[in-house]
């Protein structure tokens, strides 16, 4: 069959018979050329030769009898057949890495790595709480903790980047492979510096309940699109009637935001156990302001298809225990 036919009906078993004896460095090179876009580059990855990894992509497009990548003056790009084959591809090569890794600790007596990524701002004291339990068990486990936005996250989750994942799921994500387990809600609120103009104002006054729109003018800190926060905090306002903030400022880094918050007259919506050091310690302050925001409950994400390792349940179970406690939850105001 040349490369690039039509397959038809009757060849389906010959063909089904070639994906399955591809073997493990051919699949490995398949998904380094997806991720760099470069036969070069891809062959550095593998550790092989170029003219060794453009003789193995041409032995597997043609046993495959289809064209994986096309050939483009700077690189090259998957096919639709390349894109379908990469996917399954990717989730090979990460579970036999996850295996390899999994079994190098057991035969050291270490407790193994787990890759868990966590919403910007999530229950931070909880996920430290639970680092700090596992290290300091007998076989500690090397954790890696990635943050980002619920996207980011659930498709770094998909393509086996993370074991698991602390956070929210968003509507308009497809559930159907995913496992949700609650951990904490999480209550967000509107804050900004302790001398902010508003702040000072409700303070004078003695206001208990500021109106949304009144805030409208100044400028905001807001989560970028993506994000369960973005998405919900714009549905807020359009129930409201309000518009955007006209002057924004869009970072999932909380860090930049509190730096913003301090150095100048921004506002914005954070979950109130991750500003709670700077609330105690009079840097911050939470307006007197009621946000009808329904993120939904924090939780632990997994693959329901994936069965997690030894080490990443015993990650899991830390979470469970000190969420359980009530660990790094503040107390309210």
């Amino acid at each position: 069959m040349a490369t690039g036919e039509r397959v038809t009906v009757a060849a389906l078993p010959a063909l089904e018979a070639a994906v399955r004896r591809l073997k493990l460095r051919q699949l490995q090179l398949l998904v380094a050329i997806g991720e760099y876009g470069n036969l070069h580059r891809a062959a550095e990855a593998v550790h092989i030769s170029q003219p060794a990894a453009s003789k193995l992509l041409a032995q597997v497009e043609e046993a495959l009898g289809s064209s994986l990548f096309e050939r483009l003056p700077r690189g090259l790009r998957p096919t639709a057949a390349g894109d379908a084959l990469l996917r399954r591809a990717g989730n090979i090569v990460a579970e036999l890495s996850a295996a390899g890794e999994e079994l190098a600790a057991i035969a050291s007596g270490r407790g193994g790595r787990v890759r868990l990524g966590s919403i910007v701002g999530a229950v931070p004291g909880l996920i430290s709480a639970t680092a700090v339990s596992l290290h300091r068990a007998s076989d500690p486990i090397a954790l890696s903790l990635v943050l980002g936005t619920s996207g980011t996250l659930l498709a770094a989750l998909r393509e086996r980047r993370l074991d698991l994942v602390v956070g929210r799921i968003p509507v308009t994500s497809e559930r159907h492979d995913l496992s949700f387990e609650f951990l904490v809600d999480e209550r967000q609120v509107v804050v900004c510096r302790a001398d902010h103009p508003i702040a000072m104002r409700a303070a004078d006054l003695a206001l208990r309940d500021l109106d949304l729109r009144y805030l409208m003018g100044a400028p905001w800190v807001v989560h970028p699109p993506g994000s369960v926060l973005h998405a919900r905090f714009e549905d807020m306002l359009r129930r409201a009637g309000l518009p955007s903030p006209a002057k924004a400022i869009e970072t999932d880094s909380v860090d930049i935001t509190i730096n913003l918050l301090l150095a100048g007259d921004f506002l914005a919506v954070l979950p109130r156990n991750t500003v709670a050091p700077w609330i105690e310690r009079g840097f911050l302050a939470v307006l007197p302001v009621e946000l009808s925001l329904d993120l939904g409950a924090v939780g632990i994400i997994t693959l329901i298809d994936r069965p997690l390792s030894r080490a990443a349940e015993r990650v899991v179970e830390g979470l469970r225990r000190h969420a359980q406690a009530g660990e790094g939850q503040p107390s309210e105001p």
